[in-house]
């Protein structure tokens, strides 16, 4: 694996696994920011860190809220399966 991807490899296992630690993402479109950020919210309610009825997420369009939306519904339901 070249270092760059190892690299790439850590920073996406950061964002899944330390949910108390804030964490600024900066990386380029269809990088896999939405999707990384919905892991990382239904790891947080799977897992017993947030509570769904406490939890906020802004964007800029209501097209980026609504693939926001669908794809955290997914990533809840495949955590809770798991």
């Amino acid at each position: 694996m070249s270092e760059s991807r190892r690299a790439d490899a850590e920073s996406r296992d950061t964002i899944r696994k330390e949910l108390l630690t804030n964490i600024l993402v900066e990386a380029g479109a269809g990088s896999g920011k939405t999707q990384m950020l919905a892991e990382r919210m239904a790891a947080g309610v799977a897992d017993g860190v947030y509570e769904i009825e406490h939890m906020a997420a802004v964007t800029f369009t209501r097209k980026a809220a609504s693939e926001l939306r669908g794809r955290f519904h997914l990533a809840l339901e495949q955590r809770l399966r798991d």
